[in-house]
């Protein structure tokens, strides 16, 4: 085998080893770009979710401050703690 059909052998196996690799790159590019789009629905999903429970979480929290449990006993509590304010301050 000459020097010249060396140099073709050479340049045909990387050639094929060239388009081999670009398209294990582009495979996994596609790939990286179906994961970050993935993880960014998630982080939205996660967002939402998370801004939704701090909502429900205020509604409870009204629904609790206008029971007529929570009035009767902030009440009383109130009542206890001037009392004792009255009888320190005597």
């Amino acid at each position: 085998m000459n020097a010249i059909e060396q140099s073709q052998a050479f340049f045909f196996i990387s050639s094929i080893g060239f388009v081999i690799l670009g398209v294990l790159v582009g495979v996994l590019v596609f790939y990286l770009v179906r994961i970050s789009r993935t993880f960014s629905r998630i982080i939205d999903k996660a967002e939402a979710d998370i801004n939704n429970i701090g909502d429900t979480t205020k509604e409870i929290l009204s629904d609790i401050r206008e029971s007529t449990l929570f009035q009767f006993l902030d009440r009383f509590i109130k009542k206890k703690k001037t009392t004792k304010k009255t009888k320190m301050s005597n």
